[in-house]
């Protein structure tokens, strides 16, 4: 059974609260995030949102999407931190280190289990639906800032409910959150059609370059460190352009890399669901779900991409011939 009086015996307790994320913001992350501060906040807790990398204007709408900071306050001191959306203690924002009782909410199959309480649940659609069902035990009215924050994370994660692990559960969720408050147009909007026309064009450079491979069962395009100099730096990266891949007729496995400074560079993958890239990145030492994972490496760019080629062709190649 989910720990879940544990973890709100927890909150209860607490009056100090570390709300800790990992690395490459996303809607899920971001999303939970703020969505259990406000609600903490609403119960006189004094919490820290730290959140890194850089500001993506489609999650600025956010309410309390300014509180997210990059580190720890200096005096800050917290009695219970929680960590969401995050599979190991490796993958918490860089300089940010948890404090007091650690809290562990996950929907990742390779979480480490990593915390004093852990609530991993790979079934779940989105860590923004599993703080709903803990919010949800309170039995208090969920505040507009609460409610959109969850439905942005709900919205995000599951592809616009168009994702395998979507359920009946999910959709409950969400229409109470739209009963609390969240606007699904307005949130769909400020998320959706936001897009910088830099974004654009880095995605069109993208698509221009595509190589297909295995037959098209495999496709992979990268963002090349002059593509991201040119075109508005991270700030502009395209949002789900690797989902956006997957989605090619025939493909299999998708694979976006992104060349970045000081010798780092990063891959996603994304499958159709007969390739657990999970696993795949698992090898590479990275990690996910069985159909969106990804991959972080540092050294030349070029060798290090071709290294994580060669593993994936090795897992499409394995897929039946014809299939």
């Amino acid at each position: 059974m989910p720990p879940l009086k544990e973890i709100q015996e927890a909150l209860e307790r607490a009056s100090r609260i570390l709300i800790c994320g990992h690395e490459d913001l996303d809607g899920d992350c971001i999303g939970s995030q703020l969505g259990l501060y406000h609600w903490l906040a609403g119960q006189g807790k004094e919490g820290v949102v730290t959140s890194g990398g850089p500001t993506l204007a489609n999650y600025a709408f956010l309410p309390g999407y300014e509180q997210a900071q990059p580190r720890v306050p200096e005096g800050f001191t917290a009695e219970v931190s929680v960590c969401l959306d995050t599979g190991s203690l490796a993958r918490v924002l860089p300089g940010v280190k948890p404090q007091g009782l650690i809290i562990n909410i996950d929907h990742h199959g390779g979480n480490t289990r990593y915390g004093d309480i852990n609530w991993v649940e790979p079934e779940a659609a989105a860590v923004g639906e599993m703080i709903y069902l803990l919010l949800e035990r309170y039995h208090r009215p969920l505040s507009p800032e609460v409610a959109t924050c969850l439905y942005l994370a709900i919205l995000t994660d599951t592809g616009s409910f168009r994702y395998a692990k979507t359920s009946a559960r999910t959709f409950d969720a969400a229409a109470a959150l739209v009963h609390a408050g969240a606007r699904p147009y307005a949130v769909a909007s400020a998320y959706y059609d936001n897009i910088h026309p830099d974004s654009v064009r880095m995605t069109g450079e993208v698509f221009s370059r595509l190589r297909f491979e295995l037959g098209g069962r495999l496709v992979w395009g990268e963002i090349t460190l002059d593509m991201y100099q040119r075109l508005g730096g991270l700030e502009r990266q395209p949002e789900q352009l690797a989902s956006q891949l997957r989605s090619l007729q025939g493909v299999e496995v998708a694979v976006l890399f992104h060349e970045m400074e000081s010798g780092q560079g990063r891959a996603s993958f994304r499958s159709r669901g007969r390739v657990d890239v999970n696993a795949m990145a698992g090898e590479l030492g990275g990690g996910g779900h069985s159909s969106a994972a990804g991959y972080r490496f540092q050294g030349d760019y070029v060798s290090n991409r071709d290294r994580v080629l060669d593993v994936v062709r090795r897992y499409v190649a394995a897929l039946p011939s014809g299939s």
